[in-house]
């Protein structure tokens, strides 16, 4: 598969018609599970549009020409002097290959919020875990990188616009946290359709054009998957680490295990992977019980059924309901399980209402595991 693969690459890398300029190369080819990651070195005087047209023509080849993988094209800037060096296929990148990435200026920490599949609840935990950040005495920003589909506005309850100062957009602060979002900045019903460059540059806007400074902590709520805006940033900024956000289901982890593999040729620390909707403590068992007990039966018969009723209510206390299946994932990926947050209706009602979990009085236990990611992330910074 790597000799297919470095095959298919070398043709269109060298392909007159990319109009490439300069020296290139081949510099990995590496193979885990059903993942294809290809690392080519161009020179800089090739654009940042020609780069993507290049690196958006091998992974679909790639994923045409091999059935059942999954592409990654990563594309290094080099000075034309540079020695080219022989195509290779191995096993692990280098992070000594990358080119030298950027501080947020202003910024102490950046830390990425992460799903390798959506729908997994990342970014309630992105909100709620910079809140918690703030709780520990930080000032905290909240970034929403998911470009294509901003959640942070609704979960936030506002869509207030920020303003620009001098060359500099300013965000606004909602909640005791600076946040901005691309869905500050458009129509709600407008459909967001961009390719690789646009990207590029909507995200290089927020990061770079934006007042990010006296923040102690910038948490990035990044979009689902692996594509585009993952190569700008893991790219392109000092990270300090990564988190990754998952449900126990058998297919949100098959997906876990795959999108691991994004973060190491960038060299990005991941911090541990945190369990979303991990048990279902089901209130109404309280009620039932007590008017079981209220229930008065003579007959032997009509007491057993109730004892039998009032053994299996006790069995369902706490009920799992995807599974139980991610610490063992956890073990395997050695990484470790930072908190497992349970599902609760107040989170959804909380989310429908643009009230923020970590401000609801009434769940303190919940909101024990979002202080649990709070301290985990400010334990690293001081190990």
């Amino acid at each position: 598969m790597k000799d297919q693969a470095l095959h298919i690459t070398n043709a269109i890398l060298f392909d007159e018609d990319m109009a490439l300029k300069g020296d290139r190369e081949v510099r990995e080819v590496r193979v885990e599970d059903n993942v294809i990651t290809v690392t080519i070195a161009v020179e800089k005087a090739n654009d940042v549009k020609t780069r993507y047209a290049m690196e958006d023509a091998i992974r679909d080849a790639i994923q045409a020409q091999i059935p059942g993988v999954q592409a990654r094209i990563i594309s290094l800037a080099i000075d034309g002097e540079d020695e080219p060096q022989a195509a290779c296929a191995h096993s692990h990148g280098s992070a000594s290959e990358l080119p030298p990435k950027k501080p947020i200026p202003g910024v102490k920490r950046v830390w990425l919020v992460c799903s390798a599949k959506g729908g997994v609840g990342k970014s309630t935990v992105a909100l709620n875990t910079a809140l918690a950040l703030k709780a520990q005495g930080h000032t905290v920003g909240l970034l929403d990188l998911d470009l294509y589909g901003p959640s942070i506005p609704a979960l936030v309850g506002s869509d207030l616009p920020p303003i620009v100062v001098g060359n500099l957009i300013v965000p606004p602060e909602i909640h005791g946290l600076n946040v901005l979002s691309i869905g500050f900045m458009i129509e709600k019903d407008q459909p967001l359709m961009w390719r690789g460059p646009m990207v590029a540059g909507v995200i290089n806007q927020l990061l770079w054009e934006v007042d990010w400074s006296g923040n102690d902590d910038l948490v990035i709520d990044m979009p689902p998957g692996t594509g585009d805006t993952y190569l700008s940033i893991l790219q392109s900024i000092q990270v300090d680490a990564a988190i990754i956000v998952t449900t126990p289901s058998q297919l949100a982890l098959a997906d876990v295990r795959r999108g691991v593999a994004v973060f190491e040729p960038y060299g990005v620390k991941i911090a541990g992977v945190v369990e979303n909707m991990a048990t279902y403590d089901w209130e109404g068992r309280e009620s039932i019980l007590r008017l079981l007990d209220d229930i008065k039966v003579l007959d032997e018969k009509s007491q057993k059924s109730i004892a039998r009723i009032k053994k299996i209510l006790d069995t369902t206390r706490t009920i799992h309901i995807f599974g139980t299946h991610t610490q063992a994932l956890c073990d395997e990926i050695k990484l470790p399980l930072i908190a497992s947050i349970p599902l609760d209706i107040a989170l959804q009602n909380d989310n429908d209402s643009g009230t923020p979990y970590m401000l609801n009085p009434k769940k303190k236990n919940i909101q024990a595991s979002f202080e649990t990611i709070a301290k985990f992330l400010c334990d690293l910074e001081n190990p």
